[in-house]
């Protein structure tokens, strides 16, 4: 059974914005440094999702957060330019009350505008696509709904994936919709 008026309609563009507090960055020569991050994502309607109690696929159009940090100067989580990232579900898990579990997945470029031992900014990209979790979300866009990271992500310079040079270890992303 399909909730009529609880799923956006395809098509749709939704604005999110959102924050995290104390979010750990352990670059390799550093260790762990701690980045509040702000920005936000723009999420598309892609397709309805058959099977289940229904929900929909989106496609994230687009996504920036950035931290300063005394050590990095500004680090900006930005979305990488790829076309292979798997689409995002937003999927009804209850009729009453309507609850929903949204899982993105993203392709990221973390820049570090002052990287450990000088040089130009440091354009670094994640490993593995990074997948973004809320299992309990009682509405869609989300108010001030938190999104933990599923695993820690690797990072690696653009173009040398096998050498992983950072990883952020945990992104709870605290996410409202901004219309």
């Amino acid at each position: 059974m399909m909730l009529g008026g609880l799923l956006p309609p395809i098509g749709l563009e939704i604005p999110i914005s959102g924050y995290t507090v104390n979010t750990p960055l352990r670059v390799d020569v550093l260790g762990i440094i701690t980045l509040d991050f702000k920005g936000g994502l723009l999420v598309r309607v892609e397709a309805n999702l058959a099977g289940g109690l229904g929900g929909v696929k989106l496609k994230v159009i687009g996504l920036e957060f950035s931290a300063d940090s005394p050590v990095l100067g500004k680090v900006t989580i930005s979305q990488a330019d790829i076309d292979e990232t798997p689409l995002s579900l937003l999927e009804v898990t209850k009729n009453m009350p309507p609850t929903f579990r949204q899982t993105m997945f993203l392709d990221l470029n973390v820049t570090i505008e002052k990287p450990p031992g000088g040089g130009p900014p440091l354009v670094l990209s994640n490993t593995k696509t990074a997948t973004l979790l809320n299992d309990n979300l009682t509405m869609f866009p989300p108010q001030g709904a938190v999104y933990q990271l599923q695993q820690p992500v690797d990072l690696a310079p653009v173009g040398a994936p096998n050498q992983v040079v950072a990883q952020l270890l945990q992104f709870p992303v605290t996410l409202s919709h901004n219309p």
